[in-house]
């Protein structure tokens, strides 16, 4: 069995399905972990969901545009920064109607009367983790705090922190981990869309989300491979 990490989805159906036949990756036989944010930014989250059912052996670690969803799902939670933030998106993908708001501080319209949001998609997020650990090798959405240590840190801040990767990029290696796989923060941000890896801790998102890549990677290995270039996931309704 091989495995291999997977970045930020961002509902990019066409690229996950891009990389997951560039790597040779058996749904039967490899294992997929999922570093988070399945969700918000592409056009087909239902359909990225639905691909990933297809997989037998897989751990979905919990991004925060993935909590994002579980509490709209679990209470009807639709607040205006994360629906212009990719939930629109995501919505539209279930079938919801949504015109989306010039300006944050603006109210969107949102229709969700004919959304459907199947079980076994609740099922599949509900199933998330905050945090992965196999073989001493971590893996985290956002990051956790060194002097806590992951089991201590706060859900928040294991889907919402950064600090981690200044942390590797100022030549610290992480103590207790002989890799630490990351996504929430695009590589992007450092002028690349590949992996990149700083002492012992890889950034996977290479930025699906907006206008990046998808990127896998075997962990054993460290051989990665990415999807085409995106093209931004906007779809504004102007009033």
């Amino acid at each position: 069995m091989k495995r291999f990490v997977i970045g930020d989805i961002h509902g990019r159906f066409e690229a996950l399905k891009e990389v997951l036949k560039k790597s040779k990756f058996n749904y039967k036989k490899d294992k997929l972990i999922i570093l988070g944010d399945i969700v918000d930014g592409g056009y087909n989250t239902a359909e990225v969901v639905e691909e990933l059912l297809k997989i037998e052996n897989k751990v979905l670690v919990l991004g925060n545009h993935d909590v994002f969803f579980m509490k709209h799902i679990s209470t009807g939670w639709g607040e205006e920064i994360w629906i212009q933030q990719g939930g629109a998106n995501t919505l539209r993908s279930y079938g919801a109607i949504v015109k989306e708001a010039d300006y944050v501080s603006d109210e969107s319209f949102v229709d969700t009367s004919n959304i459907n949001i199947p079980v076994t998609h609740q099922e599949f997020f509900n199933k998330g983790v905050y945090y992965y650990i196999e073989d001493n090798m971590l893996f985290v959405h956002g990051g956790f705090k060194p002097k806590l240590g992951v089991e201590k840190t706060s859900k928040f801040d294991l889907v919402w922190d950064r600090n981690l990767i200044h942390v590797a990029r100022s030549g610290q290696k992480i103590k207790g981990y002989k890799k630490i796989f990351v996504g929430h923060t695009t590589t992007q941000t450092y002028g690349l869309e590949v992996p990149v890896k700083y002492q012992n801790l890889i950034m996977m998102d290479c930025g699906a989300g907006y206008n990046g890549k998808l990127a896998i990677m075997n962990i054993d290995t460290e051989k990665y491979w990415v999807s085409k270039k995106q093209k931004p996931g906007i779809d504004k309704i102007r009033k």
